[in-house]
């Protein structure tokens, strides 16, 4: 299915605050040793067996963080009665939450987390077990398992377009492009467009994405329909990271970032979404209203909060748009 057979009511997830499961954060990589073999011993085998069933199939699962960590007992309560293998989990928990820059509640959706995972956890070790007496846990976490996985990248655990889908997508979506009257593109990728033209020197396609083939279109017919919309558009179909089931990103900028994006550009042009403009027109607009990208990809103030709101093109903005902007695309 192509971006623009996409219709409103068959998106099936209804928003990042919702969730459509709920995992104690260590079972991320309880999950990962069991995609490997293992018969890992810490608690929680059927929803880690759910959890990589699920993801497998579809990568844009929203997954729910979650942890008993701040219901600890009163402190005059008898410890003698205390759970050990649940002081183990509390501690996996914040261990991997603190790595990953997450809180209890979170949610994430299962690329944008795998990825996060791999990214930042190199072992379980240190985590699952340690040498200290009484505190040794998973014997599995020096077994190498995880590791294995980890160095298959994210893709041995949530599902990756393959080269034969996304190929079959570019060639229907680039003759769709070439007949279509009008152009439908989400606004920040305009300038996505202007930072790959880069004055001329980037000129040539790419197997990602549809940003050459929509550039040549509007330089070959300037006064062509361009329509600004939400979430995905034409320049999405072939990229790995689209997900042709709900029309969603499942790309990290794509879970709050490109969104952020997409209204700062609506907001600076004084549009909303839908309008629909001819291309010399709009572009004009947008090179005089927006003279670089850090307005916008680096957020006025090129500061980044959290791993989430990365930058894209640098903290000062990307010199690529600036030249286009200043040479102009037609």
């Amino acid at each position: 299915m192509s971006i623009s057979e996409i219709k409103p009511n068959i998106i099936k997830n209804s928003g990042i605050s919702n969730h459509d499961i709920e995992i104690r954060p260590y079972h991320l990589l309880k999950s990962v040793c069991t995609l490997g073999g293992l018969e890992c011993p810490l608690h929680g085998k059927e929803i880690v067996k759910e959890l990589v069933s699920r993801i497998k199939q579809d990568p844009t699962l929203r997954i729910k963080l979650v942890s008993n960590v701040d219901e600890i007992p009163y402190y005059k309560n008898d410890y003698r009665q205390i759970d050990k293998q649940d002081v183990f989990n509390r501690k996996r928990d914040l261990d991997i939450l603190q790595k990953l820059g997450l809180i209890p509640g979170d949610i994430r959706r299962a690329r944008y987390l795998f990825e996060l995972l791999f990214q930042r956890i190199t072992t379980p070790y240190g985590i699952c077990s340690f040498d200290t007496e009484g505190w040794q846990g998973c014997q599995f976490a020096t077994s190498g398992v995880y590791e294995i996985i980890r160095n298959r990248s994210f893709s041995a655990m949530v599902y990756l377009r393959g080269d034969e889908e996304r190929n079959s997508y570019k060639k229907s979506s680039v003759n769709e492009i070439a007949k279509s009257d009008t152009i439908y593109i989400r606004p920040h990728h305009l300038m996505c467009m202007c930072c790959h033209y880069d004055a001329g020197k980037g000129n040539s396609p790419s197997n990602a994405d549809n940003l050459y083939e929509i550039l040549k279109r509007i330089q070959e017919k300037p006064d062509i329909n361009i329509t600004l919309v939400e979430g995905c558009c034409m320049v999405c179909d072939p990229c790995d990271g689209y997900d042709p089931k709900t029309g969603l990103c499942v790309h990290a900028g794509g879970l709050i970032r490109d969104y952020k994006k997409d209204l700062d550009v609506f907001q600076k042009l004084g549009l909303m979404p839908g309008a629909t403009i001819q291309a010399k027109e709009l572009i004009a607009l947008m090179f005089e209203r927006i003279g670089s990208t850090k307005d916008i990809c680096g957020y006025g103030d090129g500061i980044i909060t959290a791993y989430e709101w990365s930058i894209c093109g640098g903290a000062d903005g990307n010199e690529a748009y600036s030249r286009t902007r200043e040479k102009g695309i037609f």
